[in-house]
């Protein structure tokens, strides 16, 4: 039962004493912690030029079966599509439960569970309850916002809501639009149906911002003068609704994943570079601050999916990133994002 771990570069292979249960217990905690050590060693200990404070957001979509039936609808869908979801209901969020669970931070991140995925997946949603892990919405059939009627939009918030009050006891106070799709109509249905937040914009990469309602942009027409398209945006009004910000970058699926019937899917991406792409956003957020200029606390969000975290080549840079993370310190702490959300807040009545 001998283990190879890298510490520095030097690979060494150690084995437990005996196979007996204690000297085994004994040994999966050693290489844990030599495992651990050895991604510590790579963090640049640079001195921020004032003390800072950092949230790291770890967040899950669980899109599943769902993801290919709303924003990932296509004809050519088949079985073998659907399959990979059905691996992540039933795979990938046990692999990463268990992951975060070991890790200390099952209760300290947010899933945004679709209520397709509620309902298809009750016993894995109720595995993610049970680990202490907020849960906010993400539709029902992860289907585009911007593609609904009104009362479409409302029905499907009232059935999730109601799924999500079933499931945990509480009424969900976050929500993340499938595919990021949030349209302006949106805003105004959050503040009436009592959210607190919303994780589907990027206006910042890494401070939170109260969500602004007003006009969208008009795009240009070229078969109109000139004049009536040469305007500014209008000047919006500020919502009640805090924005957690996320982006394409702050992702794994759309690198690590192989989407078959998505035009720019990618897949093939050695997992490797995307866990030092985030290490580098971290690292220039400590060194320089949120706005460049040396000062200031940041949020560092990650939006996972059980689809692509939970495959077997990539759960492991997860682990790793998140042991990077917790290696910078007390100075950097996993939160909820309602937590991240009313720390702001707070923040703002105290201003």
């Amino acid at each position: 039962m001998s283990q190879v771990v890298e510490i520095g570069g030097v690979r060494v292979r150690i084995s437990p004493e005996s196979d007996e249960r204690q000297s085994v217990d004994s040994f999966d905690t050693l290489v844990r912690k030599l495992q651990q050590t050895a991604v510590v060693v790579n963090i640049p200990r640079a001195v921020p030029q004032a003390p800072r404070r950092v949230q790291v957001l770890l967040s899950v979509d669980f899109d599943a079966v769902s993801g290919w039936m709303g924003t990932g609808q296509h004809p050519r869908n088949c079985l073998a599509d659907y399959s990979s979801g059905f691996f992540a209901g039933r795979v990938g969020v046990g692999r990463l439960v268990r992951l975060f669970t070991r890790l200390g931070v099952a209760d300290k991140m947010t899933w945004f569970i679709p209520g397709h995925s509620m309902e298809t997946f009750s016993a894995e949603t109720k595995s993610i309850v049970d680990s202490g892990a907020e849960i906010g919405l993400h539709g029902y059939c992860h289907e585009d916002s911007t593609k609904l009627s009104a009362q479409q939009e409302e029905d499907v918030f009232d059935k999730c809501i109601a799924l999500a009050e079933s499931l945990t006891g509480k009424r969900p106070l976050g929500y993340r639009a499938p595919l990021y799709r949030l349209r302006q109509e949106s805003i105004g249905l959050l503040e009436k149906k009592g959210f607190l937040y919303d994780s589907s914009l990027s206006g910042h990469d890494s401070q939170l911002y109260m969500l602004e309602n007003g006009p969208s942009p008009v795009p240009v027409d070229y078969s109109k003068p000139a004049e009536t398209w040469m305007r500014p945006c209008a000047a919006p009004q500020q919502s009640t609704i805090v924005e957690i910000p996320c982006n394409w970058y702050m992702e794994d699926m759309t690198p690590l994943q192989y989407l078959p019937n998505v035009e720019n899917s990618h897949g093939y991406v050695p997992s490797q570079s995307i866990e030092k792409m985030w290490q580098d956003r971290f690292t220039w957020l400590w060194n320089h601050g949120p706005d460049g200029g040396g000062r200031g606390d940041f949020v560092f969000p990650l939006v996972l999916h059980p689809d692509t975290s939970g495959m077997a080549h990539i759960i492991g840079a997860i682990e790793n990133m998140i042991l990077w993370l917790q290696g910078w310190g007390s100075q950097v702490e996993f939160v909820t994002y309602e937590m991240a959300a009313i720390s702001f807040m707070a923040q703002k009545m105290d201003l």
